[in-house]
């Protein structure tokens, strides 16, 4: 079974970019986000620009209505012609989705074009690509419940997602099927905040990016991962994602740490954001995904 699991909000770029530098005079910017999933169907491309430091935000505010959006499935790499177009349609302000189904083919690359922007240069144009990591699968014997904290923990068994290139970089996503105050585990129950907080924050809880090298490698070459009590917020029903990431979200996330004060460099020495994409910042990026579930019982007293 797979899943798209991430909780990421990168409208928040549309609100802390253009703070980054302050002395800096404030320059709008074309912010897109789009996420293939290997085989599902074409994802919707949300299209807005940035707003300045001094501005409430809102998307539907600051949305790009009436461009021209396509992505393109590529014969081979980033520099290959085109094999086939997907032609999207805006369904609402500033959100595009594809007119043709198409589902997104794994270890493939897809080119993203949007333009007839509202720009005072007639040929402006955002560009991107994605590389698709190929699929996988989960050959983990997860039982059917599993005490909390137990000394059982939960173990993944993970085919590997063939790349030449590079190792796979994971991200880890925990889904609660019946979030509630009662369902809390004590770590989270003590964290919960009730004036600050809302229960849907801790429905989804992800791990940061797990390298391949993290894991312990078998003899049949899958790799094997104990998944941490530390990632389960609700006692029951809970389902457990892998995401295997490109090199757009993967150069994203952790450039996105260091600008959230995940480093020890002083703000004007913070680089900016890495966004892989020409003529606009966001993330057009791409996973693959495979799910598990389990039920998470209470430790007898």
């Amino acid at each position: 079974m797979r899943a798209f699991s991430f909780s990421f909000v990168f409208f928040y770029l549309a609100i802390v970019s253009c703070d980054l530098y302050p002395q800096d005079e404030y320059e709008e910017f074309y912010v897109v986000e789009s996420y293939l999933v290997a085989l599902e169907e074409l994802p919707p491309v949300f299209l807005s620009t940035t707003a300045p430091a001094t501005s409430a935000y809102s998307f539907a505010g600051f949305s790009v209505q009436n461009a021209d959006v396509r992505i393109d499935l590529l014969t081979g790499d980033k520099n290959s012609g085109i094999e086939q177009t997907f032609i999207y349609q805006m369904d609402s302000s500033g959100v595009y989705s594809s007119t043709t189904s198409h589902q997104v083919l794994p270890a493939r690359t897809y080119q993203l074009r949007i333009s007839n922007l509202p720009d005072d240069d007639p040929n402006a144009l955002i560009r991107g690509y994605t590389a698709v990591p190929d699929t996988f699968s989960s050959k983990s014997q997860v039982p059917d419940s599993v005490i909390y904290q137990s000394v059982n923990q939960i173990q993944l068994d993970i085919t590997l997602s063939v790349n030449a290139e590079r190792q796979s970089y994971f991200i880890f996503t925990t889904i609660a099927l019946n979030p509630s105050f009662q369902n809390f585990t004590p770590l989270y129950a003590d964290f919960f905040d009730e004036d600050e907080d809302q229960l849907s924050d801790f429905t989804k809880t992800s791990s940061g990016i797990v390298n391949e090298a993290n894991f312990e490698t078998q003899e049949d070459g899958t790799i094997t991962l104990k998944y941490p009590w530390l990632a389960v917020a609700f006692f029951e029903n809970n389902q457990i994602v892998a995401n295997i990431i490109d090199d757009n979200i993967y150069d994203f996330l952790r450039s996105q740490t260091v600008q959230l004060g995940g480093s020890t460099l002083s703000p004007g020495e913070i680089p900016n954001a890495l966004y892989r994409l020409e003529g606009g910042i966001g993330v057009f990026g791409s996973l693959a995904a495979d799910t598990i579930q389990t039920y998470i019982k209470r430790p007898q007293q």
